[in-house]
């Protein structure tokens, strides 16, 4: 692998970890949401 390569694969690797990342902070968010929603209804 040439060092062109790596670099290309260490970005790709990097900008998914932030997409995870992301993707579970929303999900985070939205479970919160969700639950103080349903503690004020009762």
């Amino acid at each position: 692998m040439t060092p062109e390569e790596k670099a290309i694969f260490e970005r790709r690797r990097r900008a998914r970890n932030w997409a995870i990342l992301a993707a579970l902070a929303g999900l985070s968010v939205l479970f919160y949401f969700i639950s103080i929603a349903r503690l004020l209804r009762d």
